[in-house]
């Protein structure tokens, strides 16, 4: 794990004002989710609760965290659980599952010991997902043009191969990738194609508070639960009933803004 503890603190984003999110409508939406965030439990810069603060200060009210290829964060999550839903605030554990074809996030999900191949065949990523959905969880195919363009993989599923595998929802957002890649509307257009059979999701991709490569947070993922419980999310997850709200002017955190002006 990183060792920088020195740089961000759990008070880090006290008193900081949350962000509100651009159009949106607490009168028919009340939960604002990301799905894609990273700890120092992989290559992220936060702790499991530096991350929930920050996300609190960006306008979220459930995250999930999905580090690289592990799930090490588990034990950390499950304690600060409680404390934060009492608060409004949902934590949902995940992995990413990261190799040179594409990314995937498995969320939802309370274990992973199987050891994730570099360049996964078409059977074994779909015996993955069954395994996922078994566990009752969701999959996300991650950031599509930033494995395209960005890191150039050869053998990335098409979008069709991922509606024929089962996969849950796109990554229509990602706050990681350079600007011209933030919003993948190919995608979008897929999953309007397809509605009802594939969802649309926005991910931060956080490692670092001050250094998303978008320049801030440009997406947010809406859902409507009848109880703020970890289990009423996943549900309505799976029913692929989520609203997106994305920004073509980045917000940035307000902890940052006030610093540079001082």
């Amino acid at each position: 794990m990183k060792s920088i503890f020195h740089k961000y603190s759990d008070d880090t984003w006290k008193g900081v004002i949350p962000i509100i999110p651009p159009g949106y409508d607490a009168s028919k939406y009340n939960l604002v989710f990301d799905q894609h965030s990273h700890t120092i439990y992989s290559d992220g810069f936060l702790t499991i609760k530096q991350n929930v603060e920050w996300h609190i200060a960006m306008g979220y009210t459930a995250l999930a965290i999905t580090d690289h290829n592990n799930m090490r964060h588990l034990e950390k999550v499950e304690k600060i659980k409680k404390e934060y839903s009492e608060k409004g605030i949902l934590i949902l554990s995940g992995i990413e599952y990261t190799t040179i074809r594409f990314h995937f996030n498995f969320l939802g999900i309370s274990k992973w010991n199987e050891r994730i191949p570099y360049k996964p065949n078409d059977d074994k990523i779909v015996k993955t997902i069954n395994k996922i959905h078994d566990q009752g969880g969701i999959v996300v195919c991650n950031h599509i043009p930033w494995s395209l363009y960005e890191e150039k993989y050869r053998n990335h599923p098409t979008r069709e191969k991922l509606l024929e595998w089962g996969v849950d929802y796109v990554e229509i957002v990602n706050d990681d990738c350079k600007p011209e890649n933030v919003f993948d509307k190919e995608s979008y257009d897929f999953c309007n194609l397809h509605k009802g059979a594939i969802g649309m999701i926005t991910g931060t991709d956080m490692h670092s508070p001050d250094g998303l490569a978008s320049g801030g947070v440009h997406g947010w993922t809406l859902l409507n639960l009848n109880d703020i419980t970890e289990d009423a999310l996943l549900e309505e997850l799976r029913k692929k009933n989520t609203t997106i709200l994305y920004s073509r002017t980045p917000f940035r955190d307000r902890r940052v803004i006030k610093k540079a002006r001082q």
